[in-house]
């Protein structure tokens, strides 16, 4: 939840101009530096969530959309990319892009626009997001996929 509220108030306050863009790419960086010791070739969280999260933006904006509208194709897309990711991992994968869509729903719902960014609002949407998304990554991840059998056991 740290990462993500990190990184997505690092992203708004580094380039205020392509907030959305830069604040959806931190919070994918940080939460791939969380996910390290939980989640094999980690590294790889961080292009899937800027595939997922740039995508969905531009279907949001292509489709006039904004404030949680806005949060739920970007969350949906987002969390399809990430989805990828998980599905080897962890039991109930699919949950991840329902849970992702709601919670940047929300958040994106509460975020100040791009002309006028006002802290508390950008730590508040960050914030919620990242408790939705961080509960449910953590059930998520105690729910591990058992390791595929090897050639000998087989």
């Amino acid at each position: 939840m740290v990462a993500t509220t990190g990184g997505w108030l690092f992203g708004w306050l580094l380039w205020p101009a392509i907030a959305l863009v830069t604040a959806g790419l931190m919070a994918g960086t940080v939460q791939s530096v969380v996910l390290v010791h939980r989640v094999p070739r980690a590294w790889r969280w961080i292009p899937a969530t800027a595939v997922g999260w740039l995508a969905g933006l531009a279907i949001a904006l292509a489709t006039g959309g904004a404030g949680a509208f806005a949060g739920l194709v970007v969350g949906a897309a987002t969390g399809t990319a990430q989805w990828a990711l998980l599905r080897r991992e962890v039991e109930w994968a699919g949950w991840w892009i329902a849970v992702s869509a709601l919670a940047w729903s929300i958040g994106l719902s509460l975020a100040p626009s791009g002309d006028a960014v006002l802290l508390p609002r950008v730590v508040l949407s960050g914030t919620l997001s990242s408790m939705m998304t961080g509960i449910a990554l953590e059930l998520l991840l105690r729910n591990r996929k058992p390791p595929a059998p090897t050639a000998s056991e087989e």
